[in-house]
């Protein structure tokens, strides 16, 4: 009983001794080399769990890698020790004296003390292992000229682990473009494992800046044993030219600009209502696609322009950056006459010669005429449609009689018993078929009158301008007689077959282009129409 309670007055005299008392900073190596990576450790003489440093001094002078802590409690000769370390990589890019400032945790501070940073070939190290080469191309800009900057790091061991800071530029948007590419280079007899890189770099404002090189550290195996190595890129400084006070317009600095075009549906003659679609594609180096301006037309009286959303792109090939922009532009004439598309230009910069320069496309005139039966009242059927059965009958028995005057009465009564014995032949072989004859008979007797009473419904449909009507009774007229409108389109002119195309979309679409019903009945009422053969004539045909 007096045993454990003296152990516990001791444990009790002892937790003083325990509590955090030291704090001390400490370098793995000083002097260290410019771009080179060392350890800051600071070390606690108790556990601490809920506070850490503050490392955000060291960034004016140094790169600050990620920190990591640990702890330790050690019981020697019933003596408890404890211990807390922080270890943090860190790096100075250029040589000089720098101060590792004091660092507090609960209360308790550091010693302050100074780091000496040489040159990189003043410190031992072996630099062959590994190294940086960078390039800016081009190495003179403009405000908001874009331009590659590619990093190239060359690894001659093992990595176990790596890392590589990116670049850094004041007054300049910086952003890695794609993923790194790998290869392998033989320098010196040596073969490297190459590490690419490429970045976006476009400056905001002129004057010059200094671009700083990306840093590698990592570990490496080195005759089985891990190895820290570091490499570091060469800074530059980076002339900003100013815009040029003479340029107008909006500002595109770039080494080429070309403006292209394309015409689709233009013809000597355009007929009103018919589409003309305009395609412009305009290609720039060395800028994003973001700066690329938006192709306008001007408004043109009785011409109704219609310009779709255009599509931007920008790739990277050979060290330069492409941008890219298409837009479409649908010109749609309302009125018969002469009319002139505008011509289309961009100003933008160049960049080598130091001029302001047009990128254009000309004009282009068109005549447009009035489009035939633009009103469907107008509209009649072929005059070989208007010959009916009927006729043909009458004129069959006209002719008869002026047989039967010519030939006289006598010549009839000697061929009424053949006629009749014909008849009678006749009757009984109808009766005997008659299933077989209404099969076949029926179509053709059917055919005329359908035909004519669907182009009929078509034509009123198109008079009164009902979209869905007309539509429905061109499909039901067309699976009737060619299988489908696909087949039945087929026969029809090319301006009727775009008027279609309008008269779909306008089921669908309210803000669709004006339909000329006029010429899509037109197209209806003179296509030639399909022969109605049997099944067993068409599959003689094969």
């Amino acid at each position: 009983m007096v045993r454990s309670f003296l152990y516990i007055c001791f444990i009790c005299l002892s937790l003083p001794t325990l509590a955090l008392s030291q704090l001390e900073a400490s370098v793995d190596k000083n002097p260290v080399s410019a771009g080179e990576y060392f350890v800051l450790t600071l070390s606690a003489d108790d556990t601490i769990k809920d506070s850490q440093p503050d490392t955000q001094i060291l960034l004016q002078d140094f790169v600050v890698g990620p920190t990591s802590r640990s702890t330790n409690t050690q019981i020697i000769n019933g003596v408890i020790s404890r211990k807390t370390s922080w270890r943090v990589e860190l790096m100075a890019r250029n040589p000089g004296q720098y101060e590792i400032p004091a660092f507090e945790v609960k209360g308790v501070s550091s010693t302050p003390f100074t780091l000496n940073v040489v040159e990189g070939n003043e410190a031992q190290s072996d630099s062959n292992n590994a190294f940086i080469k960078t390039e800016l191309t081009p190495a003179s800009l403009y405000v908001q000229q874009a331009a590659i900057y590619t990093v190239k790091l060359y690894i001659g061991v093992d990595l176990i682990d790596a890392a590589m800071t990116a670049p850094a530029m004041s007054e300049a948007n910086l952003a890695q473009l794609g993923r790194d590419s790998e290869s392998q280079e033989v320098i010196d007899g040596r073969r490297y494992r190459v590490i690419q890189r490429e970045y976006l770099i476009q400056p905001q404002k002129s004057g010059t800046f200094e671009l700083q090189a990306p840093v590698f550290n990592g570990k490496a195996r080195v005759n089985y044993r891990p190895v820290a190595i570091n490499a570091r890129g060469t800074d530059q400084l980076v002339d900003i030219k100013p815009t040029p006070a003479q340029y107008s317009g909006a500002w595109l600095p770039s080494e080429l600009v070309d403006l292209s075009e394309q015409w689709q549906g233009l013809e000597q003659e355009v007929k009103v209502g018919t589409p003309i679609t305009r395609t412009l594609t305009l290609t720039a180096l060395n800028v994003t696609k973001e700066q690329l301006p938006d192709l306008t037309s001007t408004d043109i009286e009785a011409v109704r322009s219609y310009a779709d959303q255009s599509e931007r792109t920008h790739v990277v090939r050979n060290g330069r950056i492409i941008a890219q922009t298409k837009t479409s532009i649908a010109y749609v004439p309302q009125k018969p006459g002469t009319y002139t598309l505008p011509a289309i230009s961009i100003n933008w910069f160049n960049t080598v010669t130091g001029r302001e320069q047009v990128a254009s496309v000309p004009e282009q005139q068109i005549t447009v005429v009035a489009a035939d039966g633009s009103k469907v009242t107008a509209i009649e059927p072929p005059q070989t449609e208007q010959i009916t059965t009927p006729d043909i009958d009458v004129s069959e028995g006209e002719n008869t009689n002026l047989v039967q005057e010519e030939t006289g009465t006598l010549s009839w009564w000697l061929a009424l018993p053949g006629y009749l014995l014909w008849l009678v032949t006749l009757l009984l072989w109808w009766f005997s078929h008659k299933r077989s004859k209404a099969q076949t008979v029926a179509p053709s007797q059917q055919t005329a009158p359908i035909a004519q009473a669907s182009v009929r419904d078509i034509q009123d449909a198109a008079a009164k301008n009902d979209p869905k009507t007309l539509y429905q009774a061109i499909d039901a007229y067309a699976k009737a007689h060619y299988g489908s409108i696909d087949a039945w389109l087929a026969l029809w002119p090319q301006d009727a077959v775009q008027e279609f195309a309008k008269l779909r979309q306008s089921l669908y679409s309210p803000s669709s282009a004006e339909v000329d019903y006029g010429t899509i009945a037109k197209a209806a009422a003179y296509t030639p129409r399909p022969s109605h053969k049997s099944q067993a004539e068409l599959d003689s045909l094969y």
